[in-house]
């Protein structure tokens, strides 16, 4: 089994579950959470795949650290990563964030360096966006996106792993330290405005990707052209195992430049805040 194999299976599994047009879940209270780090939906995630995919060993990275999960066919060999991002649904049905979503301190990628033993390999790198209900009792939006979909530079993901420094040494007394931690933010899948993808649960993959599935006939509904700074143009495409009304790969309908938003964004000035006192 390839880890694209993986992939479609982690995607069925989770469109089987589909009630009503959501994926019911069921997470530990809050009592039961050790830190801000625990996240109780990584853990449901993990448990879903090793309930239902038994040849498919399932790690948790720990905190701070990319991918949240890693997925092991020992029969092949293949190595998946699978980074979780959720949020949660506001009252109003709106997701929380809009145009961009946080990624801590490494970028997101198509690939992720994994420790296999003392040897350290290039694995594929899958991310599961999941916006929740306004209870978090169900997902509204599932995406299992492909992470070359985000960021294809693999070395500038490297980079980012370990720019991350402390300095110290620091303050007048030489006993402060500063921790120079970056935060990216790239696009928000989950927004809103994004109709194409709001509340649906679809799989995104490469056009060339495609023909590899296992699935005779994959209901493609979307072409999605991602065009970099470069000329260079990139082709996905959008499964969505509860349609009915999929078409042939040259009749689906074409999305182009869908975070221009983000695009469009420029520095802005930042002041110091401090408290104002009237005269």
């Amino acid at each position: 089994m390839n880890t694209l194999q993986i992939v479609e299976r982690v995607y069925a599994e989770l469109s089987e579950r589909i009630v009503q047009g959501a994926i019911p879940i069921s997470l530990r209270p809050p009592a039961l959470v050790g830190t801000v780090q625990d996240d109780p939906f990584d853990s449901w995630v993990g448990e879903a795949i090793k309930r239902t995919l038994p040849d498919i060993e399932v790690f948790h990275a720990g905190k701070l650290t990319t991918p949240d999960i890693v997925l092991r066919h020992r029969p092949s060999n293949s190595i998946l990563g699978l980074e979780v991002k959720k949020l949660i649904q506001q009252a109003n049905g709106k997701d929380p964030r809009g145009l961009t979503i946080d990624y801590n301190s490494c970028l997101p990628c198509g690939k992720a360096l994994v420790k296999v033993g003392r040897d350290t390999v290039e694995a594929p790198c899958f991310y599961l966006f999941a916006l929740l209900s306004n209870d978090s009792s169900s997902i509204v939006t599932s995406i299992l996106m492909d992470g070359d979909f985000l960021n294809y530079d693999f070395d500038l993901h490297k980079d980012a792993k370990y720019a991350n420094q402390s300095e110290y040494d620091h303050g007048p007394y030489g006993e402060g330290s500063v921790r120079h931690r970056r935060m990216y933010t790239y696009p928000n899948p989950l927004n809103y405005k994004l109709n194409f993808f709001h509340l649906r649960h679809i799989l995104v993959i490469k056009q060339h990707d495609v023909a590899a599935l296992a699935a005779r006939d994959v209901p493609c509904t979307d072409l999605i052209v991602r065009d970099d700074k470069y000329q260079n143009s990139f082709h996905y495409i959008v499964i969505d195992n509860s349609t009915r009304r999929a078409l042939p790969l040259d009749h689906l309908p074409v999305r182009q430049d869908i975070f221009q938003a983000c695009k469009s964004r420029r520095p802005r000035e930042r002041t110091a805040s401090m408290p104002q006192l009237p005269e």
